[in-house]
């Protein structure tokens, strides 16, 4: 029996209930149904944005939207994109030893962040990653070393200034 069978045949045996189903068997079939209609941005012009992104790149892992790159000085950076193409979030693990990420969108690029963060006498690590904040907009996270104690930055990759600066607890 078909889907459509089955829904009238309950609508009519629960006239009292009638308006109750119609009402949830449409909202599930709009729940189910809008996904599918954002556009999905096709895999060739993702890798096209990989090379702006990361330049001088080559792809070594692909998982549905999730790409790690291999960068000129051999280190690894992990890109995701959302299904309109657009950049998820980014991250690495030597943002001072080879990692290049370079988000356009008048957005500085990874190594001005590690440069904002040595002016202004901090020590990255390697770690660090790029992602959009509620509170600070789209920001790059970096793990460090201050006086022995471990550190968490975030920098705004709008214009270069720290926007956290704590000692990491955990």
């Amino acid at each position: 029996m078909s889907f459509l069978r089955v829904k009238n045949k309950v609508i009519q045996n629960n006239q009292g209930g009638q308006m109750r189903l119609a009402i949830l068997v449409t909202t599930a079939v709009l729940g189910f149904s809008l996904p599918t209609l954002a556009e999905k941005v096709s895999e060739g012009k993702m890798k096209e944005s990989l090379s702006k992104l990361v330049p001088e790149s080559k792809v070594v892992k692909q998982d549905g939207d999730e790409f790690e790159v291999s960068t000129p000085k051999q280190t690894i950076v992990e890109v995701e994109f959302n299904r309109d193409g657009t950049v998820e979030e980014a991250s690495g693990d030597a943002a001072v030893a080879g990692d290049v990420f370079t988000p356009g969108n008048n957005m500085i690029t990874l190594q001005q962040a590690v440069d904002s963060l040595k002016k202004a006498g901090k020590n990255p690590k390697g770690d660090w990653s790029y992602k959009k904040s509620f509170t600070n907009g789209w920001v790059y996270e970096f793990e460090g070393v201050e006086n022995g104690n471990d550190m968490e930055y975030a920098v705004s990759a709008k214009d270069g200034k720290i926007v956290k600066d704590n000692r990491d607890l955990l």
